[in-house]
């Protein structure tokens, strides 16, 4: 993943970034009509432009996919691309069944989808012969759960690669991930961008992006 592509490439989605209350692109807002989430088209927007940026041979993975908002946004367009979504339907108003559904009326499909215990599917060899591009967190968000969800995708991504973190106006989930930096020389911040705790509500609860270089 390229993932200063990615950051130059990002202010074009709006008119005014990240002050725009919707993306240019309306798909993301008919999308949450049609398949209700928790989040904004804003952070789809963005989820479906780093998907967009995996080279050939990555993926895109991500832990915590609800209804499917946010995985049929990532693969809209990109159907040459591998897409991993991980899920226990623990949720309410969630269910493996109502996922697939979701998916096949966007008419995206070929998703790999593990459905678990997130933390024991990340330790196992689930992703092994994955290289993971572009990673989305949105699941179990106390502080210990938020440092795992980021240490145990360390294994399976690529040299260059992306971190997207959800719901970060939270501040058990900024700590977690200002501590992961901290401790984590190969990850940096690459943009933050606060929700409705910080008056932007068009962001949801928040986004945090890093960047991870293996050899950094």
């Amino acid at each position: 993943m390229d993932t200063k592509a990615f950051v130059r490439a990002l202010p074009a989605l709006w008119s005014d970034f990240p002050e725009s209350e919707l993306p240019l692109d309306a798909r993301f807002g008919e999308i949450l009509d049609e398949v209700p989430g928790l989040t904004k088209p804003n952070n789809l927007a963005l989820l479906h432009l780093a998907a967009a940026h995996l080279p050939p041979g990555e993926s895109y993975v991500e832990v915590g996919s609800f209804r499917g908002t946010s995985l049929i946004s990532a693969m809209l367009d990109n159907g040459e691309k591998e897409f991993v979504a991980i899920d226990d339907f623990s949720m309410s108003d969630a269910s493996r069944a109502q996922l697939d559904a979701n998916l096949a009326r966007f008419g995206v499909t070929g998703a790999t989808i593990f459905e678990g215990d997130a933390f024991e599917i990340l330790r196992s060899d689930a992703l092994k012969d994955r290289s993971v591009g572009a990673y989305y967190y949105d699941a179990a968000h106390t502080y210990e759960q938020q440092l795992d969800g980021l240490r145990l995708a360390e294994p399976h991504l690529a040299e260059e690669a992306l971190l997207i973190v959800d719901d970060t106006d939270w501040d058990f989930v900024a700590r977690a991930v200002a501590d992961y930096l901290e401790l984590q020389p190969k990850a940096e911040s690459l943009v933050e961008i606060g929700g409705k705790d910080t008056g932007a509500p068009a962001w949801w609860e928040g986004v945090h992006v890093l960047s991870w270089f293996a050899d950094r």
